[in-house]
């Protein structure tokens, strides 16, 4: 029998890998801020409640132009680059914060009442019956126009795919932003043994060793501040991502963290 240390730490989730990863997972949490403290903000996207209603094809979805979006779901992003098949979903929120008026836009109101049932027999709508058109999720074009991650909720081979700023995400997609990091080198990071070693370790694992790569688990990963990483690594993380070639970035990444022969090892691979 062996003996696990360190398994609890306090309030903290119990760690069940290796006692290898185990230990490189906490000197990680130990010397690196989380995801999130280092600039980069995960979220989830758009639920509609009613996609059949809100969503169809972009071009044949007959409202006013500023009342819908172009959509990226997970199918658009299967072959680890984006091809959108030219689905968007319907966008009933006003800028800065409410919902439009449906009488200010005739060709919105004749499609959401034209699904009215589908709609209105949502729980969201039965709660406030006045807003029976809001999506559960409000919808922020911003978010379309920027660039950003995005990453399917169950996978079992890395799947963190670039979008370069014209889509909304579905959600079964999240999604990761950054002012800080340079998005194609965080990409690098992701698609790392490191960060599924993260995501491993904290998630539930489905049948078939799939992983749930869900929010409260991407913000687990610890990566360093922008700032702190060298310009040749910084250029080798990002030209890593950019050829998706997964032994580079997982080079990349071992140097990024300062990983000894013993902790590469323990991922499975020395980053050689």
């Amino acid at each position: 029998m062996r003996e696990l240390a360190g398994v609890a730490n306090g309030s903290e989730p119990w760690l069940l890998e290796s006692a290898d990863q185990m230990a490189l997972i906490r000197r990680l949490e130990g010397a690196f801020p989380s995801l999130e403290e280092a600039g980069a903000k995960v979220g989830i996207g758009v639920a509609t409640g009613a996609d059949k209603a809100f969503i169809g094809d972009f071009e044949a979805l007959d409202v006013e132009p500023d009342r819908k979006l172009p959509l990226v779901t997970t199918k658009d992003i299967m072959t680890g680059e984006v091809k959108w098949r030219g689905q968007g979903v319907i966008n009933p929120f006003a800028e800065p914060g409410g919902l439009v008026d449906l009488r200010e836009y005739p060709r919105l109101r004749r499609y959401l009442e034209a699904r009215r049932e589908a709609i209105a027999g949502r729980h969201c709508a039965q709660k406030i019956p006045a807003n029976w058109y809001r999506t559960i999720d409000r919808i922020t074009p911003a978010l379309a126009a920027r660039p950003k991650l995005l990453i399917p909720d169950i996978k079992g081979k890395a799947n963190v795919v670039f979008e370069n700023g014209t889509l909304y995400p579905h959600h079964n997609l999240y999604y990761v932003i950054s002012d800080d990091w340079n998005l194609r080198a965080l990409q690098a990071v992701l698609l790392s043994a490191v960060s599924r070693l993260f995501v491993a370790t904290y998630s539930t694992k489905m049948r078939g060793g799939f992983l749930r790569f869900q929010a409260q688990y991407l913000r687990r990963i610890r990566i360093p501040l922008w700032a702190d990483v060298s310009k040749p690594l910084r250029r080798e993380l990002t030209e890593a991502a950019i050829k998706r070639d997964m032994q580079a970035c997982n080079r990349a990444v071992f140097k990024l963290y300062g990983l000894s022969h013993d902790e590469r090892s323990a991922l499975g691979g020395n980053g050689e």
